[in-house]
């Protein structure tokens, strides 16, 4: 055995070297190429001394087979590229790193080894008397080990939570300890982790003062002891719990944390999909954002339409200016991560209990979730308590698609569930609905070379109203233009004024019946938009009957509940249906000027759901201009002064609280 390892050792030297082991060097948890044919494959703490060769060999023998592969590989890889065989160096090199670990599990070990570093350190803070507070520079292992588990796996939500959690610790561990800590700030600590050493100095560093920072380290040691997983010292309380990491929650989080400057620590949003932008990337293929995005910042008072955040534009980021829901969820991921937004993903949100309230003590709120592991099945339910809870899950995950859609609802296929027109089986169909959902169905099947006939309550593609978010989009229009243009086969059948009242299965398909309504008035005679004469078909008589025959399941195009009536009725009052003839946005929440629920204090709605009236924030240009409105009232409510920072959203455009500008558009269309 002895004299294998001597081979081993030898044939490092010859080649590329030995692998340094994971865990104690700045590029801690690498398979890192040395020139040192004595840095042997090492699994851990007393595998570092020449007292414990012997161990080591017998470490390294035990792990032979798996290491060998990857030498052999790499050996030939530098051989080919000294020669210039790239070909067959970039084969050998592709070879050798199939031989390595997968990173995810890598960075799970990494988890566990950071908190076995930690543990002990966090044991001797709790038992240390003034003064003997371990160094920072020894939590510097545990450091590394975290932060090279986030970096080999972004999305493990485990190892961002214990980074954050170190680097917290670190910032309250005692200034007299800051000399100690310079070949760590060298090493990649950061400002972060090694704090502001030119400002310790200019504080006392007497017992009085470490005894207060001593007992501070405690005291926040104390909130993580609380629990041991991933969220450990979260039952602490958190400023705000955002649900939903789509736009809304995103720009509202973004607006908490750098206008108004909350610790972001202290600020988690709450996502059950996969990644960010999650109902963005559920969008069908050929979907695209209506509302046109450009880069119009530093020549006028506006910015990008689509826009959450002043400063950035999807349209400089995708150089795109209609994107598709999967391009402006990776405009939404960029942003998170560039404002380093805390972010757990997989996690569902069970339940929201609200706690005490009063007019002098802020409440708290036990949020209960389920939330998965990011490397296996496992899943567990927690509790998170936070003062605040900002409602941001959205619409298009929560389809209106039951019977109160239309009767026989539950035969129909409705748009949201949708992956591909291109791909939607058979080369005929008929959509319920002819808004912008409808119409972008009609358009994208015309495109596919399919047959659709759209059965809608009203000819939107005719309709001229003040307000951009009641007509049909400019978007829209144009491309519904070339689909019904003379010549272009085969064209979608527009049929309008229908109420559909029911869908009904049918010898070889399903039959949809509808009754004409009254005419509708014409186009007012001072536009210019021509009408879509061509293709609409001459209404019948009102009160008639239509049925329409298909031989596929109709495709529902009626729009979204939303989460807040679908899920959330426990947190929001809603509009009741009664209130139908004095406003079109019956159903909506009962919000007070802040967003803030009428009938849960403390819990904020913000996104396209939001209402006031007959004002409707239905687009982001819209809604995002109430990111401001919640923000301001929780800091306030967090005791903070936030007169700079409305002042500083007025300046963005982005602190609408006066809706008296919106009256002769969204006042006028209702």
């Amino acid at each position: 055995a002895e004299r294998r390892a001597a081979e081993l050792d030898a044939a490092d030297a010859e080649s590329v070297g030995g692998l340094s082991r994971m865990g104690d060097s700045p590029e801690d948890g690498e398979m890192q190429v040395t020139d040192d044919p004595d840095e042997d494959v090492r699994g851990g703490e007393g595998f570092d001394s020449d007292e414990n060769g012997q161990a080591r060999r017998d470490f390294r023998l035990d792990k032979m087979s798996s290491v060998r592969p990857f030498e052999e590989h790499a050996f030939r890889a530098k051989k080919m590229l000294e020669s210039e065989d790239y070909a067959g160096a970039a084969l050998e090199g592709a070879a050798a790193l199939s031989h390595l670990p997968d990173l995810a599990k890598v960075s799970l070990v990494q988890l566990v080894r950071g908190r076995a570093l930690l543990h002990p350190l966090l044991f001797r803070v709790m038992r240390s008397d003034e003064g003997t507070v371990p160094a920072r520079s020894e939590f510097r292992g545990a450091y590394e080990a975290f932060r090279l588990a986030a970096i080999m796996d972004p999305d493990n939500p485990e190892a961002l939570m214990e980074l954050e959690r170190i680097t917290e610790l670190l910032k309250r561990l005692p200034e007299s300890v800051a000399e100690r800590v310079s070949t760590f700030k060298e090493a990649g600590g950061g400002e972060s982790a090694s704090h502001n050493h030119s400002h310790g100095h200019s504080h006392s560093h007497g017992h009085d003062d470490n005894s207060v920072q001593v007992a501070t380290v405690k005291e926040h040691m104390r909130e993580i002891e609380k629990g041991s997983g991933p969220d450990a010292g979260l039952d602490a309380g958190l400023d705000v719990v955002i649900v939903g990491a789509g736009a809304a929650g995103i720009g509202c989080a973004f607006s908490l944390i750098h206008v108004f400057r909350l610790d972001p620590s202290r600020v988690l949003i709450l996502e059950r999909g996969e990644k960010i932008g999650t109902s963005f990337r559920s969008w069908p293929d050929e979907m695209r954002f209506i509302s046109p995005s450009f880069n119009s910042q530093g020549w006028t008072n506006s910015f990008d339409l689509n826009s959450i955040a002043y400063g950035t534009s999807p349209a400089y980021t995708l150089h795109s200016q209609h994107p598709s829901g999967a391009q402006y969820a990776d405009y939404l991921s960029g942003l998170a991560e560039a404002a380093k937004l805390r972010v757990k993903l997989r996690t569902e949100v069970l339940n929201i209990v609200p706690g005490r309230w009063s007019t002098t003590e802020a409440g708290l709120f036990d949020v209960h979730v389920r939330a998965g592991s990011v490397w296996n099945d496992v899943v567990r339910e927690e509790t998170i308590r936070a003062r605040y809870v900002v409602w941001a899950a959205g619409e298009f995950q929560y389809p209106r698609e039951n019977c109160g859609a239309v009767a026989g609802a539950e035969l129909c296929v409705h748009n949201s569930r949708v992956r591909s027109w291109a791909s939607l089986d058979g080369d005929e169909h008929v959509i319920i609905g002819g808004y912008e959902s409808g119409l972008d169905a009609a358009i994208n099947l015309a495109k596919a070379g399919k047959q659709s006939t759209v059965l809608a309550s009203t000819a939107t593609w005719n309709v001229q109203t003040a307000d951009p978010s009641t007509e049909l989009a400019p978007y829209t229009a144009a491309r519904l233009r070339k689909v019904t243009a003379a010549g272009f086969s085969p064209s979608p059948k527009l049929l309008a004024p229908l109420r559909v009242l029911r869908v009904e299965r049918a010898e070889g398909g399903f039959n949809v019946t509808a009754t004409w309504k009254a005419a509708e008035r014409p186009p007012p005679e001072w536009s210019l938009r021509k009408p879509f004469e061509c293709t609409s078909t001459p209404a019948g008589a009102e009160g008639s009957e239509l049925v329409v025959h298909t031989a596929h399941p109709p495709v529902l195009c009626t729009g979204f509940e939303g989460s807040v009536a679908s899920v959330a009725r426990n947190l929001f009052d809603l509009t009741s249906g009664s209130e139908e003839a004095k406003s079109c946005l019956a159903g909506a929440p009962l919000l007070t000027s802040e967003d803030e629920s009428t009938k849960v204090p403390g819990v904020f709605l913000v996104g396209p759901s939001v209402v006031h009236g007959e004002h409707s924030f239905c687009f982001i240009y819209k809604f995002r201009q109430r990111f401001g409105i919640v923000a301001n009232a929780i800091c306030r409510g967090l005791g903070r002064d936030t007169k700079a920072a409305v002042e500083i959203l007025r300046k963005m455009n982005m602190y609408l609280d006066d809706l008296k500008c919106c009256e002769a558009t969204c006042g006028e269309a209702c």
